[in-house]
């Protein structure tokens, strides 16, 4: 039984997520192709702030800190305008200009170097895997792929959450996560796989169903390992939530872990697919 102040916690992540839940269906459902533009540019200087506040807070000055969030939104612009050239392009751009900055700002202190790594971590992390979203939006029936992704990581964390709860004895791994169990781990895979081969079935005609079904297995996992990686990031800054943007949810981070390592997943998967 849940007692009560589980039961609100639990109603507050119904009413936030459903609020979400809405704009983001209508513009990934018919919104054009500048909104997810938008929608994911947002989403990355977003996670940015939410990770200088998690690993490297006071790190440097907000000046620094507004060009990095700057610096990170030159992968969505690429990737939009050009592709996965135009994504590779901005990380070259991204790296030389941190660079540069190293050598004119503190040619001499060692801290410098860290800096930038951890800079380096935050653009790989947040902005260019997210915007392999926009990749996959360029692919024909590219909103059609990107509502399996959701579904598969919803539902996937559906199941590891409450077969966790029902069934859940043996920790997945307890120092990173300790509320995780392998069979809420092996309740999530099952849910990802099921509920996105069904969808996949009725709206992705012509896609073989053992493709589905090795994808959706592939986007449950990674999206588990997504999930983990967060978490570790989390223990390590000694905090419970990314933030406190989303109220029973977090921040951003907290609801784009499974996703970040899910979209290049299934952008790789989709392009090796069409040409095999």
């Amino acid at each position: 039984m849940w007692n009560r102040d589980q039961w609100d916690s639990h109603k507050q992540r119904l009413l936030t997520g459903s609020l979400l839940f809405f704009p983001l269906l209508l513009i990934l459902g018919v919104g054009p192709y500048w909104s997810w533009l938008l929608l994911v540019a947002l989403a990355s200087a977003t996670g940015l702030w939410e990770f200088q506040k998690l690993l490297a807070e006071n790190d440097s000055s907000p000046w620094c800190q507004a060009s990095y969030v700057l610096a990170g939104l030159l992968f969505p612009v690429g990737a939009a305008f050009a592709g996965v050239t135009g994504l590779h392009c901005s990380l070259v751009l991204s790296l030389f200009g941190g660079f540069f900055c190293i050598l004119a700002v503190s040619p001499q202190n060692p801290d410098g170097l860290a800096r930038l790594a951890r800079l380096c971590v935050a653009w790989l992390y947040i902005p260019y895997l997210l915007s392999y979203v926009l990749l996959i939006g360029r692919l024909e029936g590219g909103r059609a792929w990107m509502f399996l992704i959701l579904i598969v990581i919803v539902s996937s964390d559906a199941g590891a959450y409450y077969c966790g709860r029902r069934f859940g004895r043996h920790k997945l791994y307890e120092i990173v996560s300790p509320k995780k169990t392998v069979e809420g781990s092996i309740g999530g895979l099952f849910a990802g796989m099921a509920s996105g081969s069904v969808f996949g079935y009725l709206f992705l005609d012509g896609t073989p169903m053992k493709w589905l079904l090795l994808l959706c297995g592939g986007l449950a996992l990674v999206g588990q390992v997504g999930d983990l990686f967060e978490s570790m990031m989390k223990r390590m800054s000694g905090k419970k939530d990314s933030s406190q943007l989303l109220p029973g949810h977090g921040g951003i981070l907290d609801r784009l872990d499974s996703l970040l390592f899910a979209f290049p997943t299934a952008w790789l998967f989709l392009v090796w697919m069409n040409r095999g």
